[in-house]
């Protein structure tokens, strides 16, 4: 077959239409092989339409059962990953102030953040390497290890151990899922079909809460962790047995050394490092030690070497990069990555208060602080549909993308001016327009990113897309907690009178059970306190979320 190479921007933009509109061309790179040579070819802008182009000799076949079939097999992992989430966020209170760390509890959510956004790149080279199914069994392995971990921790440290190497499954149980999609449905259809998986992801993080604070309240805080590692079991024999992928478009190689052999391993070191190095800084910085001190001078400085090595030996050195930096400069993604930060950051920072909110304000048990994180999770899955049925119906995405942080700055606004320690059940409903918005965000984005890529730039971007999601996960949980806790510690030493003020603030920093063993006027204060820390936390993210909602305004649009 001879392609048309041609570098006219119209021709490029008529192609893909084109890739949308016809059945063979919709699904060609789930049954044949691409016109690329190379890797070092997809960067080539003379050539960009004729990656694009897939190949158009293919039959149409029961394309829809075979795409129903590979989803459905994904849906549980996705469902656990999840749920995992949500559970810890809902333990997080009293995992941490079992230990006397209250003030680390930031550290459940950052540690898995940190082992996912370690790895995260090397998932989508290892993918093309050993193929989907062997790696995406890998990630439910270490998952359910990490998991075991930490049900037998015997310190919060061991727990933090546990929680990153959870993370370093659960990044590969997002990247697999969300590449496996982009190998077998059409661009104009991957907005519904990732609806379809987000109801069972929204589906985990619904249940999760409320499941974690019961096994939390009743059998103890480890059956969070230990519990899962049976369904994790269960989830990849269903891969074994049930998943069969055709061969994927990759391209394919000659080069005789091992396979092993072909993984980045020094560009994934130094990427691991940088991130360590930040993750510590922005967790422990104005806590452990004062932003301005030699330690976090030293880790802003190690962080910016190691990135910046690994951008020089990923343009300039590596054979084959586990993430080539010039992707970046293809339309949309840097664009999409940045709305994605911004927006799931927001989400992420009030989704870690909540429960929290409600053990401090009203006492009530770990089960019900959880289930108040229901109604963002529920609109995060209305939201997905919602922005699914948009974009097949009319092939734009740009509207949902600048409808997402409008939408979900209405749960933060609200939060801010009516969430004042005695909230109604009415009230609590306010967090919904925030899992609508962060949706509407996260569909519209990955169809806006990947829309303009062929085969092999896809994928490479879907793991830079994964690795900024946990990366934003890390930046809105830490920020919230350094945020909450440096306004609720300055709070208290302004208003409280009492002799035993020090006291008070030193337990109530590491324990929130101390918080609702207080009585009268220093319970009064104290609760006064942590609500009016909360308060920056909103308007965070009421400011991420409008900026992210601008800068979708900045997208370059094409109707699928």
């Amino acid at each position: 077959m001879s392609l048309d190479s041609n570098p006219d921007e119209t021709a490029l933009l008529n192609s893909d239409r084109q890739i949308g509109e016809s059945c063979d061309r919709s699904y060609s790179t789930f049954n044949t092989k691409t016109a690329v040579d190379s890797e070092t070819q997809i960067y080539d802008s003379t050539d960009r339409e004729e990656l694009i182009s897939p190949s158009t000799t293919s039959t149409c076949g029961p394309f829809l059962g075979s795409v129903a079939s590979i989803i459905v097999v994904l849906l549980l992992g996705e469902f656990i990953s999840n749920a995992d989430s949500t559970i810890v966020m809902a333990a997080a209170g009293p995992i941490s102030s079992g230990f006397n760390k209250l003030q680390d509890a930031s550290w459940l959510a950052t540690a898995f953040a940190l082992g996912n956004g370690a790895v995260q790149l090397i998932y989508a080279k290892l993918g093309i390497i050993y193929g989907r199914k062997p790696i995406l069994l890998l990630a439910y392995v270490l998952l359910g290890f990490g998991c075991a971990i930490c049900g037998v921790a015997p310190s919060m440290s061991i727990v933090i151990v546990g929680r990153v190497v959870s993370g370093m499954g659960g990044a590969g149980i997002m990247s697999m899922g969300s590449i496996i999609i982009l190998d077998v449905v059409p661009k104009r259809d991957v907005a519904s079909w990732r609806a379809v998986v987000n109801i069972s992801m929204t589906l985990g993080r619904s249940v999760g809460g409320p499941i974690g604070g019961w096994l939390t309240d009743t059998i103890g805080w480890r059956w969070v962790f230990l519990s899962q590692a049976p369904l994790l079991g269960i989830a990849a024999i269903l891969v074994v047995i049930f998943l069969h992928l055709e061969q994927s478009s990759t391209t394919p190689t000659t080069d005789s050394k091992p396979s092993i052999c072909r993984v980045d391993i020094p560009g994934a070191v130094l990427f691991a490092s940088s991130v360590i190095s930040f993750t510590i800084l922005i967790d422990r910085g104005g806590k452990a030690f004062p932003w301005t001190s030699q330690y976090a001078l030293m880790l802003a400085v190690s962080g910016l070497s190691f990135l910046a090595t690994f951008a020089y030996y990923e343009t300039y050195v590596a054979p084959e990069p586990i993430f080539d930096l010039r992707i970046l400069r293809l339309p949309n993604v840097s664009t999409c990555y940045l709305i994605s930060v911004l927006q799931i950051a927001a989400q992420s920072s009030m989704m870690f208060t909540v429960p929290l909110y409600f053990q401090v304000t009203a006492g009530v048990s770990t089960t019900v602080a959880g289930a108040h994180l229901t109604p963002s999770v529920v609109g995060n899955a209305v939201g997905g549909l919602i922005a699914g049925w948009f974009i097949r119906r009319t092939g734009q995405y740009k509207p949902v993308l600048f409808m997402a942080g409008l939408v979900a700055s209405v749960s933060y606004l609200l939060l801010f001016l009516r969430w004042d320690a005695e909230t109604s059940v009415w009230e609590s409903l306010f967090i919904v327009p925030s899992g609508m918005g962060t949706a509407f965000a996260a569909a519209a984005s990955f169809v806006a990113m990947s829309v303009f890529l062929n085969s092999e730039e896809a994928i490479m971007a879907t793991g830079g897309y994964m690795l900024v999601f946990s990366i934003a996960m890390t930046v809105g949980i830490t920020a919230s907690n350094s945020i909450l806790m440096a306004a609720f510690e300055r709070y208290m030493r302004r208003d409280l009178g009492v002799s035993n003020a020090e006291e008070i603030i030193r337990h109530s920093l590491a324990n929130f059970h101390y918080i609702t063993g207080l009585a009268g006027e220093a319970r009064q204060i104290v609760v006064r306190s942590y609500v009016a820390g909360l308060r920056y936390t909103y308007l965070m993210s009421l400011v991420l979320s409008l900026s992210g909602s601008f800068l979708g305004l900045t997208i370059r649009s094409h109707k699928i």
